[in-house]
């Protein structure tokens, strides 16, 4: 590591970021096998104020925060002098005070390498390392359709006439890499992103459990019909709380992609996978590409033979009624609440009305609980805030 360095973690989106800024906030003080220290920063950006975090404060936030962590907020498309790039010229300052590389992360940066380019080439170009994992095209557009789209529109193909949503992350990458003074270090999200970042830089960075993974069918349904838990695609806070208490449910994850997609998709597949083969290392290459599915459909087509999730199974909604009674009750034993009466299972004939009036008492109580843990756990930051403390909410990633 060089003076001066810095590691800024772009993404893509939904490719492990939420696992590793989780894992970077409850542990944000590392030091390589070298003996460089490393220090893992947070923006907040809040009634026009601004505050880097690090260290205990950076922890603290992310735990007072429902989704577990603190991180940089996104960058509006076009705004050219965001205070991020003035905030991330601090970090690096104060890194050089310290002897500590600061490392910065939002998995909406990787689209915006043209705005980092020329912050970059103001400040002398120094050494840079961006760090990003990946998924395949087709892969990346069902997980993304269920994280976003799907709270506008009620189809995949009509969120992509909609949104024009282009998988281009292959060529972003390659505008990262024309960068002077830029070093790429890249790797697919699978298995595990937090351990792929210790080996990059040689730390220990212990795993954090939870982390954005898809919800179950089920819940997003009951989320779509109750929109007042999930008022938006941009705000997941409810699924991270169900996440951090709830055991996982058993069954098949939420599926959105028809064959027409996956043929429109062959030519972003290909150009995509040419771009990653002009920029990534061989041993890069051996890792992104042991996922067949950047070369190959046919891993696709059992999903596709059962067709498109449904919603409002009605077993997978007892499953998950049975979830969310497990999950409030752990959460209330934790933060010492008392666990509220709660309904039973509605039977198999039962319409989506009562469905939901037995799953909203328990999702309600787990809520509640999570949020008094949290409160309780974050009240060193709360007491900062006359101080000028600002805590990092996090910006979701907004090109979907």
């Amino acid at each position: 590591m060089t003076e001066g360095h810095l590691i800024l973690h772009v993404g893509m989106p939904k490719a492990g970021s939420s696992a590793l800024q989780t894992a970077l906030s409850r542990t944000p003080e590392l030091i390589t096998a070298s003996g460089q220290r490393l220090r893992y920063t947070a923006l907040s950006l809040s009634g026009g104020r601004q505050s880097l975090l690090q260290g205990r404060a950076l922890s603290l936030a992310a735990r007072r925060s429902p989704y577990g962590y603190a991180t940089w907020p996104n960058i509006p498309p076009g705004e050219a002098e965001s205070p991020v790039f003035g905030a991330l010229r601090r970090a690096m300052a104060q890194g050089r005070r310290d002897g500590a590389v600061p490392i910065a992360s939002c998995e909406g940066w990787i689209t915006q390498p043209d705005l980092f380019a020329a912050h970059l080439a103001r400040w002398g170009n120094p050494p840079v390392e961006v760090v990003a994992f990946l998924r395949p095209p087709v892969d990346w557009l069902n997980a993304a359709y269920w994280q976003w789209g799907i709270w506008n529109v009620p189809s995949l193909d009509l969120w992509l006439r909609r949104k024009h949503l282009p998988y281009d992350f292959g060529l972003d990458l390659e505008a990262w890499a024309r960068i002077p003074n830029l070093r790429l270090r890249l790797a697919a999200a699978r298995p595990d992103v937090v351990r792929k970042f210790s080996g990059f830089y040689g730390v220990d960075l212990p795993g954090a459990p939870g982390g954005n993974s898809s919800s179950p069918p089920a819940l997003i349904g009951f989320l779509l019909r109750n929109r007042a838990f999930r008022p938006s695609g941009h705000d997941a806070s409810t699924e991270f709380v169900v996440q951090r208490w709830c055991p996982p449910l058993p069954g098949r994850k939420p599926w959105a992609v028809a064959p027409p997609q996956v043929r429109a998709l062959r030519p972003v597949v290909a150009r995509n996978r040419a771009a990653l083969q002009r920029i990534a290392s061989e041993e890069e290459q051996r890792d992104i590409f042991a996922d067949v599915r950047w070369q190959a459909e046919r891993p696709y087509h059992a999903e596709i033979l059962l067709g498109l999730s449904v919603l409002d199974d009605r077993a997978e909604m007892a499953a998950l009624q049975a979830a969310l009674r497990e999950g409030a009750a752990r959460a209330c034993a934790a933060a010492g609440m008392a666990l509220p009466a709660l309904p039973g299972c509605p039977s198999a004939v039962a319409d989506l009305a009562q469905w939901d009036a037995a799953l909203r008492p328990p999702l309600e109580a787990l809520l509640a609980a999570d949020r008094s843990l949290r409160r309780a756990q974050g009240a060193p930051v709360a007491a900062a805030l006359g101080r000028g403390m600002r805590l990092v909410l996090p910006q979701r990633f907004r090109g979907a």
